[in-house]
């Protein structure tokens, strides 16, 4: 019992030593700027038109209406 205690923590250090140089640092990793939306000079959004997604074809659609 104690010995597959032992191999039980062994495998969880050696796991989070795998694991803990990994991590992002502050400042560093993947830059975040380019997923924040696009503003004017001003601070308002650049564009306030709003896409037109459609799961289905307008012809499916209309057969669905009936």
């Amino acid at each position: 019992m104690r010995k597959s205690k032992q191999l039980l923590l062994f495998f969880v250090l050696c796991i989070g030593i795998i694991t803990l140089p990994t991590s992002c640092k502050t400042g560093e990793g993947c830059p975040t700027d380019q997923y924040h939306a696009k503003t004017d000079k001003d601070g308002n959004l650049s564009s306030a038109k709003r896409g037109k997604s459609n799961l289905f074809s307008k012809k499916q659609r209309k057969r669905m209406g009936r």
